[in-house]
């Protein structure tokens, strides 16, 4: 009897030993799938969060009227809409502000020749005058006048805006030219950091951006769940050392996508990482691996998807005012504001151009009804044929040079192409590709420009005006940029839509 209990229970432990690998097995095949249904369920949550901040942005109006929106900061308003990213353009909002408060004076010239001759520039520009001491200004917008007069303006103190510009379509495929403009453009990157540095110091915007949440919850939570979930994949067989590598670069990219959360590349770098862990893994659990993997595709489209930066509650208000504005004002200049002022036109105008909706804007207003206007100036310069080209002529109505510009070329497609084009960077990428297309180089030395600036002025109609680096540059002949002008051309048209 003894025996047969020793038998029965060896045999029962030989039973219990072989079923436990097994159990265990599919209760780590379940855990794993139910874990990975739940992520899914999770990334919808997300979705689905950041749908309904986008519906109430949307659908808000904003407690400031339009007038409200016109007299603000016009700094304020870019750094609101571009979401605390300052570019070479936001400069034409300070120089807005700046001319409001009669520091800088502005009047529409003829732009250099090298443009005039480029079917695709401006035959104008705008000219700024330093008419008043900046005791009273700001510290990055007295910056801004130092550096846009020290390094582009004239012994006179005054500022051509197309000393920004880029090359004209003819200096685009010369090497020498666009070896010129290369070194103008890190020069005008770096006086743009040193503004950004100081609006920064200077004004207390830093708290007016934010980090979405849905963003932090998807980099911060999500990830690091499917991290586990693959690696408890991979563990259900011997962990190899191309899994172990995967897993690893995998953790780190993660750790970088955290510290820059707002960059894509890291996250999406460290999801492919695990979908290569898991194809080196070939587990047996098919549905186990099929939802992780559909949860990691879901979790890398989810980011695409995702904005990486939102305006915080102390600035929203101003936000969605100002986008209200915005979708208003891109249809034209509404019929019941056409009464107003040349000086209320003009602001109108000027927040457009921050906004990105100048030409836009005046291309799409009905300017036919300043016929009916109070002021006679108005009604005489909306009666006189528009232009095709060339300044505007003479007026009284001085404050208002945008108004004037566009009313001059009000049937043209860009009226205020003036103002837009020298923040344009469409001219570079067709000189890379001019240079590629010939066989020329595309990366260019930090050697002196003085010879390349002493043969642009000798081949430029104009005569010296002393403009520094970033306004002289030659017309050099003619040659083989159709193509380049084709790409111009539609890229110019898509900006615009």
């Amino acid at each position: 009897m003894k025996q047969f209990l020793l038998s029965f229970a060896s045999t029962a432990d030989v039973q219990h030993a072989a079923n436990v690998p097994e159990q265990t097995a599919v209760l780590h095949d379940d855990w794993i799938q139910h874990a990975g249904v739940q992520l899914m369920w999770l990334l919808l949550a997300v979705f689905v969060l950041q749908l309904i901040i986008w519906i109430r942005a949307r659908l808000s109006r904003g407690t400031y009227s339009d007038e409200e929106v016109e007299r603000a900061d016009p700094l304020y308003l870019a750094y609101l809409h571009s979401k605390g990213r300052i570019k070479l353009r936001d400069t034409l909002a300070s120089l807005f502000a700046l001319t409001r408060i009669g520091v800088l004076s502005v009047r529409i010239e003829q732009a250099k020749s090298r443009y005039r001759e480029d079917k695709y520039a401006p035959d104008a520009t705008l000219e700024y005058r330093h008419e008043r001491p900046t005791a009273e200004v700001t510290a990055d917008e007295r910056e801004l006048i130092q550096w846009l007069l020290k390094d582009y303006g004239t012994a006179n103190r005054k500022f051509r805006l197309d000393a920004l510009a880029g090359p004209s379509s003819k200096q685009s495929s010369e090497s020498e030219e666009m070896q010129h403009y290369r070194r103008k453009e890190k020069a005008l990157g770096q006086g743009l950091q040193r503004w950004t540095t100081r609006i920064r110091e200077n004004r207390d915007w830093e708290g007016l951006v934010r980090t979405p949440i849905p963003l932090r919850l998807l980099v911060g939570i999500v990830f690091p769940l499917l991290w586990i979930l693959t690696g408890a994949l991979c563990l259900l067989d011997d962990l190899s050392i191309g899994e172990g590598i995967s897993l690893g670069g995998a953790l780190l990219m993660w750790l970088f996508a955290w510290r820059r959360i707002r960059v894509r590349w890291p996250f999406h770098t460290a999801g492919v990482g695990l979908l290569i862990a898991i194809t080196l893994a070939e587990p047996s659990d098919s549905s186990g691996t099929g939802v992780v993997i559909l949860a990691i595709m879901l979790t890398l489209l989810v980011r695409l998807l995702l904005p990486v930066r939102e305006i915080a509650p102390a600035a929203r208000d101003w936000a969605v005012s100002m986008n209200r504005w915005r979708r208003r004002y891109k249809k034209g200049i509404p019929a019941d504001r056409m009464a107003e002022p040349a000086e209320t036109l003009e602001r109108m105008l000027q927040t457009a151009l921050v906004l990105w909706i100048g030409s836009q804007c005046a291309r799409k207003t009905n300017w036919s009804l300043l016929q009916d206007h109070a002021d006679p100036e108005l009604r005489r310069m909306v009666q006189l044929k528009s232009g095709k080209t060339g300044v505007p002529p003479d007026s009284t109505l001085l404050q208002a040079p945008l108004l004037r510009l566009t009313l001059h070329l009000r049937e043209e497609y860009r009226p205020l192409l003036a103002a837009e084009y020298p923040y344009e960077r469409l001219n570079y990428i067709a000189g890379s590709l001019e240079s590629g297309s010939y066989g020329g180089s595309s990366v260019y030395s930090d050697s002196s420009d003085t010879n390349s600036k002493r043969h642009s002025r000798d081949q430029d109609g104009d005569p010296p005006d002393g403009y520094g680096h970033g306004t002289d540059g030659g017309d050099p002949g003619s040659g083989g940029d159709s193509g380049v002008a084709e790409i111009r051309c539609i890229a110019q048209f898509s900006i615009e839509k």
